[in-house]
Order: structure tokens, then sequence, then C-alpha cells
């Protein structure tokens, strides 16, 4: 009986975890789904932006497909890669060549030439961390497949605890 009654703990323990982390992550993409259709290119959350990789413009440092964590600095510095907002509202990842009287010039490192100078007050922050392959991941969920398997996942592991459950409730008479 205390075997069955531990899985059943368990089963409820990791339903809580999932179904915490779950409406964690769902409070996170809708904070920045709403930022971003207030004007928001890349809302911070806990103080960091992300941004996934879809060019191979800085490759090999910055794999395509990887996510990016980047943090807003008081001053940036040549060699630093850098996000900003380009002129037409694209998010671009380069390495900052320089930075001079408020204009600030970089350059993709599988690039040849560098990209045109841009007001520094749009760089939104320098790269602190690169996950490779982690912002492909993201960009599947993002995807109606990818949102099914999660709600799919979701939906088993509500369902695994009550299934538990049901069985440890019967005896071998029936009752």
């Amino acid at each position: 009986m205390k075997r069955k009654n531990g899985f059943r703990l368990a089963g409820q323990i990791i339903t809580g975890v999932f179904a915490a982390l779950f409406l964690m992550i769902l409070c996170l993409i809708s904070y920045t789904a709403i930022a971003r259709a207030r004007g928001n290119p890349l809302p911070t959350v806990f103080g960091l932006r992300s941004a996934v990789v879809l060019s191979g413009s800085m490759e090999p440092e910055l794999p395509v497909g990887s996510l990016l964590l980047i943090h807003s600095e008081e001053s940036y510095e040549a060699g630093e890669i850098v996000t900003y907002q380009d002129e037409y509202g694209n998010i671009v990842t380069h390495r900052l060549v320089s930075l001079q009287n408020g204009e600030a010039v970089t350059r993709g490192d599988a690039n040849n030439t560098d990209d045109a100078p841009f007001p520094a007050s749009k760089i939104l922050g320098k790269v602190t961390a690169v996950l490779p392959g982690v912002g492909s991941a993201i960009l599947w969920l993002r995807t109606p497949l990818g949102i099914c398997t999660i709600l799919l996942i979701f939906g088993l592991l509500m369902i695994i605890p009550w299934v538990f459950h049901k069985k440890g409730g019967e005896t071998h008479d029936g009752t």
C-alpha cells in the first residue's frame, strides 16, 4: 500500500511541477507577445532579451538556430557582438566594428563589408550567452504542430496521475 501511495504522491508532484512550468512559460509567452504587439521588438524578461539566429552572417561564432541572450549595457566596445534595430525595423546581431560620435558600425563575421552606420541609440544590447540549437526548438514550438504537441504532453501529464490513482484504488476482489 505504501508503494501505491508513493507512486501517487510522485505523480502529483511531477504534475504540479509541470503545471507550474507550463503556466510560467504561458505567462512569458503572453508577456512577450503583448510587448511585441505594442511595438517592442525584443521585450526584456528578467533583465535579458532573447533572439534566435536566422542567418549565417555571424557563423561560426553564432550558428543558425542558436538562442541568444542579450543584456543592455551602459556602453559598448568594438569587438563585442551587439544586437540592434536597423532602419527598417529588423533585428540584427553583428560584431561592433566602431563606435564614434554617437554612430555605430557593425559587420557580420562571415560578411566582407561593414554595415551602414546607424545611431548607437539603436543598440538593444550585447550578446551575453549563446545556446546552440535552442532557438530552432523555440521556433518549432511556435508552430501549430509545436503548440499541439505541448498541449498533448501537458494533457498526458495531467491524466497519468489520475490513471495511477484509479488503478491504485482497486482491490483484487473488485471493491
